[in-house]
């Protein structure tokens, strides 16, 4: 009898860690990416895209995005700066919430909520696009980290599932003259080293 009982305590057991384990639900995954951008520029735009490996949907989002460490008042260093974050023109929540809600951004860290007016989207698309503003930036190579995962105000989710997030960075590419000028003098060399 108290076998049969023990025996009938793993099967109900197991049962559970199956149900539990069809419950739960696939990632959600941002990789933020590397952007090159022009040098003292405003205007400039970035797009986060999101995608999942099992049609996650999401009725919101909680976006934290930081350049460079939130900036020198933060503990970060000085970058360019985010002017605007568009979540709602031809992403995911396009047509299915109201406009994102600022809720409390800084010159070098964006943070945005949105919710959808009923139900959920599928989380698999263009997240939001973030515009930069590389003002007084001009050395070519600089680079800053772009980051939606370790910010100041924590990660970027959907509520209520968490996201795996692959962070980025934005640097400054060198001006067409400057291309130009390295072009002329690296292609003698080329042509030396053949001879």
């Amino acid at each position: 009898m108290l076998r049969q009982a023990r025996y009938l305590a793993t099967i109900a057991a197991v049962v559970v860690v199956l149900i539990a384990a069809g419950n739960v639900s696939a990632d959600m995954y941002i990789d933020v990416g590397n952007h090159l951008l022009q040098p003292n520029t405003p205007g400039q735009t970035i797009q986060i895209m999101v995608s999942t490996d099992a049609g996650d949907r999401a009725g919101g989002c909680n976006l934290n995005a930081e350049i460079a460490g939130g900036g020198p008042a933060y503990g970060g260093e000085f970058g360019p700066a985010i002017t605007a974050v568009n979540m709602e023109t031809g992403t995911v929540f396009a047509g299915q919430a109201e406009d994102a809600n600022d809720i409390g951004s800084l010159a070098q860290m964006a943070t945005y909520s949105i919710v959808t007016t009923s139900g959920t989207v599928l989380a698999d698309g263009l997240l939001a696009t973030l515009t930069i503003d590389t003002t007084g930036f001009t050395t070519p190579g600089s680079t800053w980290t772009l980051e939606l995962g370790q910010t100041l105000n924590g990660p970027t989710d959907f509520a209520p599932t968490p996201v795996i997030i692959t962070e980025g960075t934005i640097e400054i590419i060198p001006e067409p003259t400057t291309l130009s000028l390295l072009g002329l003098i690296g292609l003698p060399l080329l042509r030396r080293q053949r001879r």
